[in-house]
């Protein structure tokens, strides 16, 4: 599968790698382009200093052993900080016996880059509580200041059903929060959607699971992402759909 990019200003696509999966972007304040996928099992970036015109071959962001498989939603992210620091997120497992799984269980791991994803530090697990985060549905935004965020789907506290958990990463990617529950009993099968304002403040956007719609809810943090708001519903119609 061949990887392209089209941004506003071109009037073509361009070719960024071939034989590439799950690709997602992110754009500095600059305008340069960083884009990471799966490729030949690998977690991969590359990046554009032109706008898009043109990108660098591309690098591996986490060495995933060749077996970074992604799925419906569960493809890598990436994120560029205010001080252009690159964060790389993705779910992966590096222990041999869950390789031999048909569905093996994954963690979700963090990379970063100092040098504008030219390399990349050994990855973390943000997950403090390993082998809780299987669906590994996630999704990571970075500071217009400085730190990233991460939201994903957690079962640390249920035997059936998953609970949104949060992380803060500060210090260019060598301190990763201590995980906290935000909201409880979310769709199984539905990625929260994270956003950062312009002071450095967190919003999560996510869907119920269980008995019931599935409605849509927000929660704002207006503390750098210490705590969370109450709650606020989005959509006003039912969404007609249960469990």
């Amino acid at each position: 599968m061949l990887v392209c990019l089209v941004l506003a200003a071109l009037q073509e696509p361009v070719s960024v790698s071939r034989d590439a999966i799950q690709p997602h972007l992110a754009i500095d304040a600059e305008g340069a382009a960083y884009v990471t996928f799966i490729r030949n099992g690998q977690i991969e970036l590359a990046v554009s200093t032109d706008k898009g015109k043109t990108f660098s071959p591309p690098v591996v962001a986490i060495d995933a052993k060749g077996k970074a498989r992604g799925g419906m939603q569960r493809g890598p992210r990436v994120a560029v900080d205010g001080k252009k620091t690159v964060y790389v997120t993705a779910p992966l497992t590096f222990d041999e016996a869950e390789f031999q799984k048909r569905y093996p269980t994954q963690d979700l791991y963090l990379a970063v880059s100092t040098d504008g994803g030219k390399t990349f530090g050994k990855p973390v697990m943000v997950n403090d509580m390993p082998k809780k985060a299987p669906e590994s549905l996630h999704w990571l935004a970075a500071s217009p200041v400085e730190g990233a965020f991460v939201a994903w789907l957690d079962l640390r506290q249920r035997e059936k059903g998953q609970d949104l958990y949060f992380a803060k990463v500060t210090d260019q990617g060598r301190k990763v929060s201590r995980n906290a529950p935000v909201a409880t009993t979310l769709c199984e099968c539905c990625a929260p959607g994270l956003a950062v304002d312009g002071k450095g403040n967190p919003s999560l956007i996510y869907r119920e699971g269980g008995k019931g719609n599935r409605q849509i809810f927000l929660a704002v943090s207006t503390n750098g992402g210490t705590s969370f708001g109450k709650v606020a519903r989005v959509n006003q119609g039912e969404s007609k759909i249960d469990s």
